[in-house]
């Protein structure tokens, strides 16, 4: 079963650019499509979400390491969707002829750290300046 993010559950639908904050789901296994709205907001919630779904293949513009990690740990194949917007029936035409760049390590690389640049959040507030900083009261 395929696996892709997507903006909207209109038949027309762009594939999401954001993997975890996809608002639905694409599942297809190579005659039927269902697409599902997302009710996950990490990365460890949606694949639990696609497992229980099946899923075995995804296809990503976008993925950060942990759900990477947990999907390899399960043996998924992963394809590259392009830096293109792709519409929903562009992507099901991709999967039926065998169109989709299957990702090697080099690509999932590029990707976990493009992903970690634009996402990159201590979760609390500082500067990275001076190391030794003093107040003298």
């Amino acid at each position: 079963m395929y696996a892709f993010a997507l903006k909207t559950n209109k038949e027309n639908s762009a594939m999401a650019p954001s993997f975890c904050k996809a608002k639905y789901f694409g599942f297809y296994d190579g005659e039927n499509l269902e697409v599902k709205r997302n009710e996950n907001t990490c990365g460890k919630g949606v694949m639990n979400w696609l497992f229980e779904n099946k899923v075995t293949k995804l296809i990503v513009k976008d993925i950060g390491r942990n759900p990477y990690n947990l999907a390899k740990s399960k043996n998924f194949e992963f394809f590259y969707a392009g830096d293109e917007r792709i519409e929903l029936p562009q992507v099901l035409e991709k999967i039926k002829n065998g169109k989709f760049e299957a990702i090697g390590e080099d690509k999932i690389n590029k990707i976990l750290e493009n992903h970690d640049s634009q996402n990159h959040s201590h979760g609390h507030n500082h500067t990275h300046g001076h190391k030794n900083n003093f107040v003298f009261l």
